[in-house]
């Protein structure tokens, strides 16, 4: 994902934005897997399954890592065909944009506000993948509509990927991502009330497109404050950060479940967490 990310990054740079969701977009199209991944589980069990899954991403990864090409100017191109005159000798020059150091970088609020939101992001999403399973099984649907529920989440996030890349491009990143925090956040509201299927409608509609807009305005904006030279280390340090929040959520969400009996408690703390992401955005400068 670093990796990818950062080709896209070295490529675009206007189109950021959307050229980052349309990557992005296969990300929210695995959820099609879960489902077939759940019958292989039945039939095959757990083991057997990540075996099947690894063999897969070896037949397909791997040649494709190969199709991957990281810079424009090594092929005689621009990001974007940015193309500017000197205007004393009228020569053709190249717009490198803004470039910020790494040591630069990390000194600044905004990636310290933009890595504190990525990490409440990821330990939100990974408490709901984890736990919405069996979460939806104690409230009495059976296991093959939680899978689909599941398997909807990463491919409702499709709809934020590309439309928020879009706004990303054409309004302001960082009021365009704290949107996208306040969708996960009401989304979670909706979550923590579930009693019928249309409420979960309105959580999909509303949580995944939040998400999903998230991962792609997190790379924009880090191209748009930082530039690309540092990219990939700035993007790495985030992710690393953001693992942290990965290990909490589902843990805490665990532990909340086993004390309490129950998941609304959690959700509605993550509805206080996004909203509280939301406003560190609108901090940024």
């Amino acid at each position: 994902m670093v990796v990818t990310m950062s080709v896209v990054a070295n490529w675009f740079h206007r189109k950021v934005g959307i050229a980052l969701g349309i990557m992005a977009s296969g990300v929210g199209a695995s959820g099609l897997l879960v489902p077939i991944i759940v019958h292989l589980i039945d039939v095959y069990d757990w083991r057997n399954t990540l075996i099947i899954l690894g063999l897969g991403m070896w037949s397909l990864g791997i040649p494709l890592s190969f199709v991957i090409r990281n810079r424009p100017e090594q092929y005689g191109y621009i990001p974007d065909g940015e193309v500017l005159r000197d205007p004393i000798s009228n020569t053709k020059i190249q717009s490198k944009g803004v470039e910020t150091g790494i040591k630069e970088a990390l000194k600044t609020k905004a990636f310290f506000y933009l890595a504190i939101a990525d990490a409440i992001r990821i330990m939100t999403v990974m408490a709901v993948v984890t736990h919405v399973m069996p979460y939806l099984n104690s409230l009495g649907l059976p296991r093959t509509t939680a899978g689909l529920v599941t398997g909807a989440i990463p491919l409702f996030s499709i709809i934020g990927r590309f439309g928020f890349g879009w706004l990303g491009d054409t309004l302001n990143k960082r009021h365009v991502m704290a949107w996208t925090f306040c969708l996960m956040g009401v989304g979670m509201l909706a979550f923590s009330y579930m009693q019928a299927i249309w409420i979960g409608f309105i959580f999909l509609l509303l949580f995944s497109p939040g998400y999903g807009g998230g991962i792609v305005l997190r790379g924009a904006i880090l191209r748009e404050y930082f530039g690309r030279d540092s990219f990939g280390r700035l993007i790495g340090i985030i992710l690393g950060v953001a693992s942290i929040g990965g290990i909490i959520g589902p843990t805490l969400t665990g532990w909340v479940f086993d004390t309490f009996g129950n998941y609304h408690v959690v959700w509605l703390g993550f509805f206080v967490l996004n909203s509280l992401s939301a406003w560190l955005l609108l901090r940024i400068k």
